[in-house]
């Protein structure tokens, strides 16, 4: 129903796809496995037509037909459909709305109105086919996370003759483990109407639960593919790991970590985190590493006042604290630096604005912002921290990203904080760029800073840390220390051998 040959796609000289393939059978479910950074997400935005494949690349094609490279109209006319992560749904409009939004094909009335009796009979319909009792009428908002997805898997195919491969992107990451089956449930009927599923996940124990198939990607290439009875756990594991051995790693700074910590989390739930206990001493660099759903991301968002935890607590440097936003983070001595999706830098300022944005106060006198002042400290910084830039003037859209970053990490070590959090420091940041930014962490720590680096790029918190805290369904199931941090290790932790 769905083959891929010979697959590439390269980003900025680099390979994110090399000779990917992958084939699905009409009526079963395929399991895409992975870790982060294996090329997974390209090929699902190659399948939706968000990206273009390289132009030697192989092709693609539906139930005989070829999709046109980075064309989305093409791929919804091949019969591809897809569940992201994000289900893109609004909480404000109802079940039977959200089934409707953007398809153009209401029933009308003689008076040329929407025939809403004769939708929602559609409707009705749509979700019986799949087993769901979910009244069209109800607020899309109102409903659990799993009635969420499975409302969005009925609408991807409700116009079910057209539809012939349903994607899914990690859509159980945001479930509750009691809620998964009633999910699968779904997509068994889903399969036994002949659709394809292309099934991505981190959770292994999904892919013998409810696929036919699995192939696994590694650095871009496919390095396994078979019936899900001829793999086991502990094969998949190999597969997704491989047998890479840890490259000799930059040296991580060795001072620190032998005195009262600086920042401690006791005991914390809150969001995806379940139970979390850490702590990091001045001059310590410690990581926080898990999958998709592990509860990673929710650290730096407790820590900043987003996340209110319903258990434990916060302490910086054995005070308890409570934090309600960002600002009342920073008085206490805690920065966070969020991930590129986050907001943090603001692209048309400029260079000088954006570093200076948290601390105008400091350059002010008898009333008036001293300008000289403020352009020599910020030159300062800038030759400091190796922040290429044409000017301070320059707008902050005109970095690279790495430079970007570089700026974001200046701004936070300037108000000289106890502890320094960060989120994905790298992400999107070239090679150049990420060693860069790597040298102020460690210039940083060097200076008496704690800082915790939660990150999905396994080699960043290999060459960077000295400790890691692995979490896995929201819990910290291993810490590994000095040579015992190899990307092998840290993945055999994230995925367990239960």
């Amino acid at each position: 129903m769905l083959a891929a040959s010979g697959v590439a796609k390269t980003f900025f000289g680099n390979t994110v796809l090399s000779d990917f393939s992958i084939g699905l059978a009409d009526g079963t479910v395929h399991a895409l496995l992975g870790h982060n950074g294996s090329g997974k997400s390209t090929f699902v935005k190659l399948l939706a037509g968000f990206h273009s494949p390289d132009k030697d690349s192989g092709p693609i094609t539906v139930d005989g037909n070829t999709l046109k490279p980075g064309n989305p109209d093409s791929s919804r006319a091949v019969g591809i459909r897809f569940v992201h992560q994000d289900l893109g749904l609004l909480n404000e409009l109802t079940v039977l709305e959200n089934l409707r939004l953007g398809l153009h094909s209401y029933r009308t009335n003689r008076l040329r109105k929407i025939d809403w009796r004769d939708e929602r009979r559609r409707a009705r319909h749509e979700l019986d086919r799949l087993g769901l009792a979910i009244d069209p009428e109800r607020r899309f908002g109102d409903l659990s996370a799993v009635e969420q997805t499975e409302v969005a898997v009925a609408r991807a195919i409700q116009d079910e003759d057209r539809v012939r491969v349903l994607v899914l992107d990690e859509p159980t990451a945001a479930l509750p483990d009691a809620e998964v089956e009633k999910l699968f449930t779904v997509l068994r009927h889903v399969r036994g109407r002949g659709v394809a599923v292309l099934y991505v996940t981190h959770r292994l124990e999904e892919v013998h639960a409810i696929a036919d198939h699995v192939t696994v990607l590694r650095d871009g290439r496919t390095v396994g593919s078979a019936t899900t009875e001829e793999l086991s756990r502990t094969d998949l594991v190999a597969l997704i790991v491989g047998d890479q051995r840890a490259r000799d790693a930059v040296p991580a700074p060795r001072g620190g970590g032998d005195g009262e910590p600086a920042l401690e989390l006791v005991g914390i739930a809150a969001g995806d985190i379940e139970d979390l206990t850490l702590s990091v001493s001045p001059g310590e660099i410690v990581g926080v590493a898990g999958l998709v759903g592990s509860g990673v991301h929710d650290v730096p968002r407790v820590l900043n006042g987003q996340l209110t935890p319903r258990a434990g607590h916060v302490a910086v440097g054995r005070r308890r604290i409570k934090l309600r936003d960002p600002h009342h983070a920073r008085v206490r001595g805690l920065v966070v630096l969020p991930s590129r999706r986050g907001d943090k830098l603001i692209q048309d300022m400029t260079v000088k604005e954006n570093v200076t944005l948290t601390s105008l106060a400091r350059f002010f006198r008898g009333g008036r912002l001293r300008h000289a002042t403020e352009r020599t400290y910020v030159n300062g910084l800038v030759t400091r921290y190796g922040i290429r830039a044409a000017s301070i003037e320059s707008p902050m859209r005109t970095l690279s990203g790495g430079n970007q970053q570089k700026v974001a990490v200046a701004r936070s070590l300037q108000s000289e904080p106890t502890v320094l959090v960060l989120d994905e420091p790298t992400q999107g940041v070239d090679v150049g760029g990420k060693s860069d930014v790597l040298r102020l962490l460690r210039q940083a720590a060097d200076d008496g800073v704690a800082v915790l680096v939660c990150s999905s790029d396994l080699e960043e918190l290999e060459q960077v840390c000295q400790r890691i805290v692995v979490m896995r369904r929201g819990r910290a199931v291993a810490e590994l220390a000095g040579a015992a941090i190899t990307r092998p290790a840290i993945l055999r932790e994230c995925y367990g051998d239960d």
